[in-house]
């Protein structure tokens, strides 16, 4: 199910505040109204179906974490001893389990089920009681979840608090289901097997020092209690002993043991040997050899699709250098999740790459060297490249990742001075100069980890590439994959591996580009605003760019952008000049067909090619509503034009007279005024004779159905996008017409809309681009000097042969040209110009930037 960018964004925004309100309520000790918000909260992300099992996850989470930082708020220590406020920590822990128990994410309920028994079990004053009624109630749930290996080693925890057996029909099935796993193992590796498992619950609970005096205690027990088929197994454990000496031999059967329980899908187990494997290597060699030892399970498990296996190795690891760290910032750590995250992405399940994201996200901490700063901003990127797949990005995430690209790969200055602005106010303090800190930590790009893929560039692509043309595909995922032909025909495809296009932060700031001045939140104007875009570009995508070469005059580069839906003009992309100053470029709304997309017409402008002699017909269509619909203006006295179109108007008028004085023009029919009827408009539409058709008018944009979306006639009637487009579709004639589209755009209640990129493209997605040549619209209702050169700049290049994608380049370089030509006369004139070069601002200049092509930038007018 897809919906819009806004719903996605509103709900995200109430969640956001419903979540910081619950938590004022949970710190003011409101339990019951804080309990109700986050409940709310759930409900509302279970029945949001248009959220994927993963995104709930990561909602879900927010909410765990609201509760488990309350609950450890609670927990005060004084002079070594834990001060808790029973009434309120049980009350929230009762409310919190209750919400983890109505979630279908087991991971969230053990994980902090097992985190607070543990902190139960080094309670000094400990209520056997008490704890035999939780471990019961976790017990349930595990056995709903067919949890079995750990319901077994919360029976024998509890045996060791209670230092007896409290029958139970936990009990009973964890006996069950460990007699079928015992009884598929070879009997002489049965009591090996009985003992690790025994001994691990130990370890992990940290229960007593002698691990062997454990597991014979725990023996002695449960000797009366076992069931008969059991007691023999039982009874051999007491033939078992690990010490230095035998731990060789040791080892090789429990190696053994591994690779036969993940054989007989019994790898529930392995993580239990593992971890002994682990305690016995670091006791009898190193804690280096241990880990480096247990490491090699990893890509045993991932190799294996044991997932779940590695992400408990990983969160093993964790521990152990939980340990070692000093809680300041931790390159290992961050490090070991980037290194699963890398692990997990491929997965179509992405519940244990979300696990590692929060896993890695909790271990960037502020760091305060210059290499620890490299370090974290390096690490932020990756995380960008990962959390890109999912829409719901923190702002925060989104800065970071700039602030890297900005300094760390395009050495941009001064945009990443601007970008330090929205990052946390400690890195102001912690990065007093930025050339200082780049030019300290040059060296650690060759010498920081990476994985494979990272920057793999296509084996074909090489330095003398010159590239002719490039196609850029997003899909509504936000999948990138690319397709490019070089000046020799060489051609290179592939898709971006390593991250997605989530835009949903460079949409707000493009969205205030459009706002007064004074209630911006940001501070960037529109040259910066490309550069930011331009930067925003995957790596291996501004590589692309860079290696553009304008190799002649007469070749110049082609883009084609292929879009399920356009919210941002990738023409504003700013690198060293404005994209829609440099190259030739085109879109397509919606799905590629199955034909794939062809370089055809390539643009060589050759100086030797005339200009056809052929004339074109063209059809000029008025629907500016002129002079209707009308509403009554109280505080004037009289009726008013209900949507005036001035601008329109005089565009009108300037297209029919420049038509008319055009040689190449044969026929020009114009459908103004009172002509401009719907019968009119269809009948002449249908003719299918025109190389060239314009449309002057109000559109009426329907969210609801966009392709509906509408023109009203001047007799008061509608033609619908869908009806254009039917008409064009069915044309039988080879004739391909071009469309010039020049409107401001309402929607049905006649309000109008101000940043209009996104609601006509999702108006003419439905066109079929090998039925037309193309679209060119301009949405600002806009009428000057400078509208009149593009178009009629515009249209000369275009009779002439040259492709529209270069036409509508041409037709801006010559506006530009000629703008920059009469500033620089009015310096010389004021005796103020200064030194360096004029930057060009396109917020000067709103036509240059609001004139868009729809279709292949190559494509030529149809003879």
């Amino acid at each position: 199910m897809s919906v819009s960018l806004d719903l996605k964004k509103e709900f995200l925004t109430n969640f956001q505040k419903k979540i910081i309100t619950a938590r004022k309520l949970l710190f003011a000790a409101n339990h019951k109204w804080a309990s109700s918000v986050l409940d709310n909260l759930s409900f509302d992300i279970e029945k949001s179906d248009w959220l994927d099992i993963q995104k709930k996850h990561q909602l879900n989470m927010v909410i765990s974490n609201s509760w488990w930082m309350y609950l450890n708020s609670l927990v005060k220590h004084k002079e070594g001893k834990a001060d808790i406020d029973l009434i309120r920590y049980i009350d929230a822990y009762k409310r919190f389990f209750s919400f983890l128990s109505r979630l279908d994410d087991f991971y969230l309920f053990n994980n902090f089920s097992t985190n607070l028994l543990k902190k139960f079990v080094n309670m000094e004053d400990l209520s056997q009681i008490g704890i035999t009624k939780f471990i019961n109630s976790f017990s349930a749930k595990l056995q709903e979840k067919e949890e079995f290996q750990k319901l077994f080693e919360l029976q024998i925890l509890q045996i060791f608090l209670r230092k007896s057996v409290a029958p139970s029909e936990y009990f009973h099935l964890s006996m069950e289901t460990l007699g079928k796993t015992i009884f598929n193992i070879e009997p002489s590796k049965r009591a090996l097997f009985l003992y690790i498992i025994l001994e691990d619950v130990c370890l992990k609970y940290k229960l007593m020092g002698d691990s062997a005096e454990f597991v014979r205690l725990i023996n002695k027990i449960l000797v009366n209690r076992l069931p008969g088929y059991l007691k023999n197994e039982f009874s051999n454990i007491s033939r078992i002993t690990i010490n230095e000496r035998s731990f060789g031999a040791t080892l090789i059967d429990l190696e053994e043991l591994i690779y036969y329980l993940n054989d007989i899908g019994e790898y529930s187990w392995i993580i239990l040997l593992i971890r002994n494997i682990f305690s016995k290597i670091q006791e009898y060699n190193s804690f280096g050899e241990a880990v480096t030892y247990i490491r090699k399970f990893i890509d045993f498990s991932v190799d294996r699709n044991r997932f779940e296996m590695a992400f408990d190795i990983y969160d093993f690891l964790e521990d152990l250098f939980m340990y070692k760290t000093d809680l300041s910032y931790d390159n290992i750590l961050i490090e070991l999740w980037g290194e699963a995250c890398k692990k997990f992405v491929d997965m179509k399940e992405k519940k244990y790459l979300l696990q590692s994201l929060v896993k890695l996200n909790n271990h960037l901490k502020l760091p305060q060297k210059h290499d620890q700063i490299f370090h974290y901003f390096y690490t932020c990127n990756i995380l960008w490249q990962f959390k890109s797949m999912f829409f719901a990005l923190e702002q925060r995430d989104f800065w970071r990742m700039m602030f890297y690209r900005a300094l760390f790969e395009e050495q941009n200055y001064r945009i990443a001075q601007k970008i330090l602005l929205y990052l946390d106010e400690d890195f102001n303090k912690i990065i007093p100069d930025l050339k200082v800190l780049y030019s300290e930590t040059e060296h650690l790009q060759k010498e920081i980890y990476a994985f494979d893929d990272q920057n793999a560039v296509p084996h074909l692509f090489h330095k003398d590439f010159a590239i002719k043309q490039l196609i850029l595909r997003i899909n509504f995922n936000g999948m990138i994959s690319y397709r490019m032909n070089s000046v020799d025909d060489e051609v290179i495809d592939g898709t971006i591996s390593n991250e997605y296009w989530n835009d949903s932060q460079v949409l707000e700031l493009y969205n205030e580009l459009f706002t007064e001045p004074e209630h911006r939140k940001f501070t960037f104007d529109l040259n910066e605003f490309g550069e930011l875009l331009y930067i925003f570009l995957p790596k291996l995508i501004r590589n692309f760019f860079k290696s553009f070469k304008i190799e002649s005059l007469n070749l110049i580069p082609q883009i084609y952008f292929v879009l399920d839906n356009i919210t941002i003009p990738f023409d504003l992309i700013y690198d060293n000049n404005f994209f829609c100053l440099k190259y030739s470029i085109g879109y397509k709304l919606s799905e590629v067909s199955l034909r794939g997309v062809v370089f055809d017409d390539t643009d060589i402008e050759d100086s030797s090619l005339e200009p056809s002699k052929t004339g074109y017909k063209v059809l000029i269509i008025d629907s500016i509503n002129s002079k209707s619909p009308l509403k009554w203006n109280e505080k004037a006295r009289q009726k008013e034009l209900l949507f005036p179109f001035q601008a329109g108007a005089d565009e009108l008028n300037y297209i029919i007279n420049f038509f008319n004085e055009r040689s190449e023009i044969d026929q020009l029919t114009t459908l103004i005024g009172a002509n401009s009827t719907r019968e009119n408009i269809i009948s002449n539409l249908s003719d299918g004779t025109y190389q060239i058709i314009v449309f002057v008018g109000n559109i009426f944009y329907s969210k609801w159905s966009p392709k509906n979306s509408f023109f009203l006639t001047n007799d008061n009637h509608i033609v619908t996008f869908n009806e254009i487009n039917q008409i064009l579709s069915k044309n039988s004639l080879k004739i391909q017409p071009f469309i010039f589209f020049n409107s401001q755009i309402y929607d049905i209640n006649g309000r109008k809309i101000r940043n209009t990129l996104t609601n006509f493209g999702e108006i003419v997605a439905q066109f079929d681009y090998n039925k037309i040549t193309g679209i060119v619209s301009k949405n600002y209702p806009i009428f000057n000097d400078e509208t009149k050169q593009i178009t009629s700049s515009f249209f000369i290049n275009f009779f002439n042969k040259t492709s529209q994608g270069v036409s509508l380049l041409k037709a801006r370089q010559q506006c530009i040209a000629r703008k920059m030509e009469k500033i620089l006369e009015q310096q010389v004139k004021d005796s103020i110009s200064k030194n360096g070069t004029t930057r060009i601002d396109l917020r000067s200049s709103l036509a240059i930037s609001s004139y868009l092509l729809f279709g292949k930038p190559w494509r030529k007018i149809s003879s």
